[in-house]
């Protein structure tokens, strides 16, 4: 047998943490009872559109993950940039907008795609709701409001590369 005994992948601190933050998180980003949220998939039915990496695509890609975050789509804009030397912002706020920069190269996988924008649209749910910015654990609290958000799938999908089978 390859598994003999059911065991957690994670580091025990790890999952108290995550446990603490699951409630805070739901309250903070005003999602209410979650079982009325949907867990968003990497189907047709949720992204019915072909996909392709033009501006078209991306655009429609980024209305359909802006509408699942909850986000007035109307406060956001896309910006499409060149590859950085450096990791562009996450968020950019411009007057009244947010830009969210998206890397030209991070086009050739939607799963990617949709990761990268739902990672960004949870910050600005965070923002927000008024979380402390300077925190040692936004990263890891950006993740888990994507899982709160319904994007948990995109970001495991797109963390692990495919394995050819």
């Amino acid at each position: 047998m390859l598994f003999t005994r059911a065991r957690l992948s994670i580091d025990t601190a790890l999952r108290e943490w995550m446990d603490e933050q699951w409630d805070w998180l739901v309250e903070k980003l005003d999602m209410g009872d979650l079982s009325e949220h949907a867990i968003i998939e990497p189907t047709e039915e949720w992204f019915p559109e072909p996909w392709g990496a033009t501006r078209e695509a991306v655009e429609s890609l980024f209305g359909r993950v802006v509408e699942y975050a909850e986000v007035d789509p109307a406060r956001l804009e896309l910006a499409l940039i060149e590859q950085q030397e450096e990791m562009p912002p996450a968020i950019v706020k411009k007057d009244d907008k947010v830009l969210l920069p998206l890397e030209i190269t991070e086009l050739r996988d939607p799963t990617v795609v949709v990761a990268i924008l739902a990672r960004k649209l949870a910050l600005l749910r965070l923002m927000d709701a008024e979380l402390d910015l300077n925190r040692d654990d936004l990263p890891l609290l950006m993740d888990l409001a994507c899982v709160v958000l319904g994007f948990g799938i995109f970001n495991a999908n797109a963390a692990v590369p495919q394995v050819p089978r």
